[in-house]
């Protein structure tokens, strides 16, 4: 397994930032079979995988173990910071550009297919998050259904009109985010950045990529997930679901990252060009 930390000047957030990929090497000890990331006309699937408030891009790494389950699934996985943007692009950045949603729709994925053997195609490419990570997965998958074959959201604050018009949530982190830099004064319902109403658009689109979300039982967001799932069904929109007991931590995730990678349509291997 590769791991490879990249600093770049993005000129969608106008700033320096940081990436972090995972992509599969040879398994040890090494065999005579032939190097599987040398293959032309072959490509890796590829996960971004998304940070939750106060993270950045090494917090999966540090966390899980995505790196031996990208290794075993033959995986290249793909995080970035993104600050407490919420993955949309902010109305108030402050001093950087601030189009956190242009980034990760636009300037990272090109970045990442020109550098890395990854595929290009939506059934290949897919995105999942924690928390605030998990808005942003639906939020992306969404404004974009073109380009993610399928999107999952852990734990994922799903309800931002609510948390607007509510910051502090009992049980949650002592901070909040900074809801007018990031949306502005207008109210978020029923825009595009309130996932319940853009669930409802894409739907009547007939346009959704596969989705999948969980939340542990203890969680504080945990009715935040529930109200999102029965709107999800209320609507037709069939989204698999999964609850078990947890709280908002990484000894949730880790194995729940471990149930996406099962549920993802993932190849086990290199892809077709």
């Amino acid at each position: 397994m590769a791991l490879i930390d990249i600093k770049l000047f993005s000129t969608s957030l106008w700033t320096n930032t940081d990436i972090r990929v995972v992509i599969p090497t040879p398994n040890e000890p090494f065999e005579d079979e032939d190097t599987p990331f040398y293959k032309p006309g072959k490509k890796y699937q590829v996960l971004y995988l998304l940070h939750g408030m106060f993270g950045d891009c090494t917090v999966w790494t540090r966390n899980t173990g995505i790196e031996r389950y990208a290794q075993e699934y033959g995986l290249c996985v793909v995080s970035a910071s993104v600050t407490n943007s919420c993955y949309v692009d902010m109305v108030h950045p402050g001093s950087t550009g601030g189009k956190f949603m242009t980034y990760m729709l636009e300037e990272l994925p090109t970045f990442i297919q020109t550098m890395f053997p990854v595929s290009k195609k939506k059934e290949d490419t897919f995105i999942a998050g924690i928390s605030m990570g998990g808005y942003g997965t639906f939020r992306l998958a969404l404004e974009r259904p073109d380009l993610f074959g399928a999107a999952a959201s852990l734990s994922g604050g799903l309800d931002m009109a609510i948390r607007q018009k509510t910051p502090k949530l009992e049980g949650g982190p002592k901070a909040t985010m900074d809801y007018h830099s990031i949306f502005g004064d207008e109210s978020i319902e029923g825009s595009d950045n309130d996932l319940f109403a853009l669930l409802e658009k894409r739907k009547k689109e007939d346009n959704l990529p596969k989705l999948y979300m969980c939340c542990g039982t203890e969680d504080f967001l945990y009715e935040t997930n529930i109200r999102f799932r029965d709107h999800a069904k209320e609507i037709g929109v069939d989204i698999e679901y999964d609850e078990s007991p947890g709280i908002h931590n990484w000894d949730y995730w880790d194995p729940q990252i471990r149930k996406v990678l099962k549920w993802l349509p993932l190849a086990g291997t290199l892809v077709d060009e």
